[in-house]
């Protein structure tokens, strides 16, 4: 609906632009590394490193990877070893060297999870179904059940820091493929999530100006957000969930295919995760990116914390709250 909502602006200016013509740009830029991780505490470190070409380089476009580049990583000033695995608070910096395209480094420090309390949640069933198709289906457990949840998820922000968060949720279960349950006696059971409805919280939406909200971007999408309203304090975070289902069918009355649920991801992560997240929002949803897509706004540049300034390495901590609906679908369903 946003995008709908800029057209007419949009095509307001485009009768302003001039003619186009193709060029052959000159530069004596070269190609250099570009190094991007994302490191979560309690894994592994994954480090990617490429490098950078021209737009009018079609082969470079579809293959730039670097043969002969080398990576260390070092844990609070000593080189880690193989083995290494983040904690909570290491300064990690990662150098790639390549005698081809040079030498990039970049550093970040990996964040402290943040603290909550109890997560409060309330859930309604707006439609449901219960019984056997028909006469032929020998099926003691069947139904279908739609409902909404609301969830408050409140945040404890350390003082004396800028902090900086990021919102995510999936559905868990008890069975090990994570999304449906089969057996060779007919047993199914799933859950779907249905719509988050992102205007329900509006510090998802707190990186919108003035500008960009009567031109009508939202924070469809975009759950990345500071402590700049309660630094030091508590927040409670709003979380609507509209248009969820489960359904099951089983020959008998089976409770444990009843337990489902949504786990919650609160991140803690780094500025220079919070930087990227946000260019990408200002140059795909903002409309600066709008108006530099058409040539009336200067380009957006592209975030980098790497030294050559190509790639971002970020980091990550994770908290996460667990909602098991297992005895709401057991009450609204089956009455149990």
């Amino acid at each position: 609906m946003a995008i709908l909502n800029r057209l007419y602006p949009i095509a307001m200016v485009l009768s302003l632009t001039g003619c186009y013509e193709d060029f052959d740009p000159q530069t004596d830029t070269e190609p250099v590394l570009c190094v991007n991780s994302l490191i979560t505490a309690g894994e592994p470190v994954e480090v990617s490193v490429s490098r950078t070409w021209m737009f009018t380089d079609e082969d470079a476009a579809v293959d730039h990877r670097v043969d002969d580049a080398s990576v260390a990583i070092y844990a609070n000033g000593v080189m880690a070893g193989a083995g290494y695995i983040p904690q909570e608070g290491d300064h990690i910096r990662i150098v790639a060297d390549s005698q081809t395209f040079g030498m990039a480094e970049a550093e970040v420090t990996v964040p402290v999870s943040v603290s909550s309390g109890a997560v409060e949640w309330a859930a309604s069933v707006t439609n449901k179904w219960y019984g056997r198709t028909d006469e032929s289906t020998d099926l003691d457990m069947q139904a279908h059940v739609v409902f909404d949840m609301k969830a408050n998820l409140t945040i404890s922000d350390p003082p004396g820091v800028a902090n900086y968060y990021q919102f995510a949720y999936q559905v868990f279960c008890r069975f090990p493929d994570g999304d449906t349950f089969w057996q060779p006696d007919e047993q199914e059971a799933i859950l779907y999530p249905g719509s988050f409805r992102y205007e329900a919280e509006p510090i998802f939406a707190e990186h919108i100006g003035v500008f960009e909200s009567v031109t009508g971007s939202d924070a469809d999408g975009f759950t990345v957000f500071t402590d700049r309203q309660f630094s030091g304090k508590e927040y409670t975070l709003h979380l609507h969930f509209k248009d969820m289902s489960y359904d099951v069918r089983s020959k008998e009355y089976d409770e444990s295919l009843l337990d489902w649920g949504i786990e919650l991801l609160l991140s803690s992560v780094s500025p220079s995760y919070y930087n990227w997240a946000n260019y990408r929002w200002q140059s795909e949803n903002g409309m600066l990116g709008d108006f530099s897509d058409i040539g009336l706004g200067d380009p957006i540049w592209g975030y980098s914390n790497v030294s050559t300034g190509a790639g971002v390495v970020a980091a990550q901590s994770h908290a996460v709250y667990r909602i098991n609906l297992k005895e709401f679908l057991k009450q609204n369903i089956f009455n149990k």
